[in-house]
């Protein structure tokens, strides 16, 4: 997305109170709107979230693991809009009866030269990604990797664990499977009351399913 592209602003109540760039919601401040879609797999009990690793080329948190797709929204855009995103960067097509809201999680971060108020509308999509299945939007996402809910978990938990992940690489269309290793300091910057509430919405799944099966 270009850097003047027109977002819509808001106050902390999530009011709209005008449009500014791209650039000025992130260098004033601004609470402005944006879209994030996770997916995700339960197999023998346990439950796998996916991350993207975002492109070396990337002008924010370069070869980070992020969120499965996301995006900012445009002034002129609806929240489900947002699942552009997903067709975008990841080529996966979705329908909304697959889709679940966990509803808007605000977040903020400030960095030196950037700080990020944002109002996240937050999607789940249960679905597995395979070799083949996904046409990574290259220029943004360099691969995609899943992590289990319980290792993700101790990552969080412990700065100086280390976690081997098996995942997919693109690169000039061709796919393949590729490994890897990642600390925390290696997932994307994000407010941590922000992954707490993921966190925690993904262990109620995983506890309502395993109920299920019971």
């Amino acid at each position: 997305m270009s850097e003047n592209e027109v977002l819509k602003t808001f106050d902390s109540h999530y009011r709209q109170i005008g449009t500014a760039t791209r650039q000025a919601a992130h260098t004033y401040g601004f609470w402005h709107e944006t879209f994030h879609c996770w997916f995700y797999i339960i197999k023998e009990h346990e439950l796998f979230i996916y991350f993207q690793k975002r492109s070396a080329t990337k002008k924010d948190f370069p070869n980070q693991l992020d969120i499965t797709a996301a995006g900012h929204l445009l002034a002129e855009e609806s929240v489900t809009d947002g699942f552009r995103e997903v067709k975008e960067e990841l080529g996966i097509e979705i329908t909304m009866d697959q889709v679940e809201c966990l509803g808007v999680f605000p977040v903020e971060i400030c960095l030196k030269n950037f700080i990020d108020n944002e109002f996240t509308n937050v999607y789940l999509v249960e679905q597995e990604i395979l070799l083949g299945d996904f046409q990574l939007q290259e220029e943004e996402v360099d691969s995609l990797f899943s992590i289990s809910l319980a290792s993700l978990k101790k990552l969080f938990n412990d700065p100086s664990a280390k976690m081997t992940l098996t995942g997919y690489r693109q690169k000039n269309l061709h796919q393949e499977i590729v490994e890897e290793s990642f600390f925390k300091q290696d997932f994307c910057t994000n407010a941590q009351s922000y992954y707490n509430r993921l966190i925690s919405s993904f262990e109620k799944i995983l506890e309502n399913q395993r109920r299920t099966i019971d």
